[in-house]
């Protein structure tokens, strides 16, 4: 009995390593791929810049609509305890997802009632650049 519980014992401290390992990877992944983010969208907003002031604000704003909200999910997911369960890790995931999208709703409100003048085309095609960029940039660091 005694060297079976060890054998266990062993074995899950090598597991949690390994999660830790895998973990702490993810993150630091994650992190770079909102730092290239912030790149993509200071880029699009000085080019932006040089036509129009207001599409360049509002670009701005957009793509700040879709960072922070992602930027505090992942702040909030990766300085959790882990759960102690799949279960409860997935449920904490949906709840991070949920409010996520809370932050992003009411930002949107914001900006749309206190921003005057505001180019709503702009801020819709930089937060959709800002979706596409981050579905590339996924893919290509899964690629590596």
């Amino acid at each position: 009995m005694a060297v079976t519980g060890k054998i266990v014992s062993q074995n899950e401290k090598m597991q949690s390593i390994a999660f830790r390992k895998s973990r702490v990877k993810a993150q630091k992944r994650y992190f770079n791929l909102l730092k290239y983010q912030s790149f993509v969208l200071a880029f699009c907003c000085v080019l932006i810049l040089f036509f129009d002031f207001v599409a360049a604000y509002s670009a701005l704003l957009g793509g700040l609509l879709y960072l922070i909200p992602n930027a505090w999910h992942a702040w909030k997911h990766f300085n959790t305890p882990s759960a102690e369960s799949p279960n409860r890790a997935l449920a904490e995931l949906y709840a991070g997802q949920i409010w996520k999208m809370a932050l992003m709703a009411s930002l949107f409100a914001l900006i749309f009632v206190l921003v005057e003048p505001l180019s709503g085309f702009s801020l819709f095609v930089v937060l959709l650049l800002m979706q596409v960029s981050h579905l590339v940039l996924q893919i290509s660091a899964a690629k590596n």
